[in-house]
């Protein structure tokens, strides 16, 4: 149960700090390029509304050229130097100084990397744990052996009888649908996963944390014992 307090203290922590980059304090040309795509984005939309011709794509397509040049001008050894002094660095301090006062709270010695492993290991048990949909997947996994045979017996009876466009066509409309659906759960499977496993991405965090103490943090007071 000691763990569970450190891990709810953890993220008390994570709480507290923002991860997030406010409007008012992105660099000139970061604003603009929001600007740019919401703007393009409310234009095409209602262009495609009123008036469904090419021309309403060319707002969206501004607004994706403009993207393009964003990644150029960010990627810049300038604007990168900026944003690790005024932001990431800043945002990274904090972090890990919360992280290893929660250690301290817990009387955990950041100097020893074997008790930063046991809290690894004990992070990734309870990761694991919290995953409730994990006893499903081999069920499911059974149901769609089950499935694709019945699929296929069902085409091969629909392809006897039917012609050779009418096969193509429900070909690429499969195809489609196949498409359509993965980009569906993609899309949604990070939405999901945050609302059953609320606490998943948390423990990845501590872990990443952990390591970052147990690479700098205890590497540093090795050199200074040395």
């Amino acid at each position: 149960m000691r763990f569970c307090d450190l891990f709810i203290s953890y993220k008390i922590g994570l709480k507290n700090i923002k991860s997030t980059i406010p409007f008012t304090k992105l660099p000139l040309y970061r604003k603009i390029i929001v600007i740019i795509l919401f703007a393009s984005a409310i234009t095409s939309g209602i262009l495609l509304i009123f008036r469904q011709t090419w021309a309403s794509y060319i707002p969206i397509g501004l607004g994706v050229l403009s993207l393009i040049i964003f990644f150029i001008i960010d990627s810049t050894k300038r604007n990168l130097e900026v944003m690790l002094q005024q932001h990431y660095a800043p945002y990274s301090e904090k972090r890990i100084n919360m992280t290893i006062n929660v250690l301290k709270d817990y009387r955990i010695d950041i100097q020893n990397p074997d008790s930063l492993n046991m809290l690894i290991e004990e992070a990734k048990l309870a990761q694991i744990q919290c995953d409730y949909i994990a006893p499903l997947k081999m069920p499911l996994k059974t149901l769609g052996a089950i499935i694709v045979p019945i699929i296929a017996f069902v085409a091969q009876k629909i392809g006897n009888a039917a012609t050779t466009d009418e096969m193509i066509t429900m070909a690429v409309q499969v195809i489609i649908l196949v498409l359509l659906t993965f980009s569906l759960i993609f899309s949604l499977t990070p939405i999901i996963k945050d609302i059953l496993y609320r606490d998943y991405n948390k423990y990845d965090d501590l872990i990443y944390d952990l390591r970052q103490i147990k690479l700098f943090y205890a590497k540093e007071n090795d050199t200074y014992t040395n």
